[in-house]
């Protein structure tokens, strides 16, 4: 399951909140830590759920949206990177992260 624990719980609190932003629904429970990937499709729904996630905290940073009491979530997002791409490569996923990521 995806390591949010520790310092790192307002990573989670920030994928949450985009999740629902971007109707992500499907992956709320594996944010949440209460479902893990199970399939090549899921990690991908994931990877891509990533950059559309770092898209839209870049337009709000531009705009001045805060979220979650920031406006520049760059923190977050690097280690929201950190999380999502290694627990993809280490649940034997890490190439579809690779494939998405290179399509961005």
């Amino acid at each position: 399951m995806l390591d949010f624990t520790g310092k790192d719980q307002k990573a989670q609190q920030v994928c949450l909140h985009y999740a629902n932003q971007l109707e992500a629904h499907d992956l709320i429970g594996i944010i949440r830590n209460i479902a893990s990937i199970t399939s090549k499709e899921q990690a991908i729904a994931l990877s891509r759920f990533f950059w559309r996630m770092l898209e839209a905290a870049a337009e709000d940073r531009d705009k001045g949206v805060e979220v979650l009491g920031e406006v520049d979530l760059q923190y977050w997002m690097e280690r929201s990177m950190n999380i999502i791409s290694g627990y993809l490569d280490r649940i034997g996923y890490g190439d579809e992260w690779e494939q998405v990521s290179d399509e961005v």
